[in-house]
């Protein structure tokens, strides 16, 4: 089972790079699955969706969705997350 970690807030269209891609420069492929997180700020339990974004050199996962505050928040495997920091 994969553990996904909290890795940041972002914003539409302003740069953010998951192990050197910007995201929003790919499709978002939608994998209809729905993945329980837990938001960082209130510890409420969500369900957003995973991601898939491919490039020529690589494919990246990610889960992503709005809270209830309008913020959009992103989750990265826990490995891919620690690498990143």
């Amino acid at each position: 089972m994969n553990t996904w970690k909290f890795a940041s807030l972002i914003e539409v269209e302003k740069e953010y790079k998951i192990e050197g891609l910007n995201i929003w420069n790919y499709y978002w492929h939608c994998s209809d699955r729905k993945i329980e997180v837990i938001s960082p700020f209130e510890r409420n339990i969500y369900f957003f969706n995973e991601y898939e974004i491919q490039a020529p050199e690589k494919t990246i996962n990610f889960v992503a969705g709005e809270f209830s505050n309008g913020k959009i928040g992103l989750y990265l495997k826990e490995e891919i997350a620690i690498a990143s920091q």
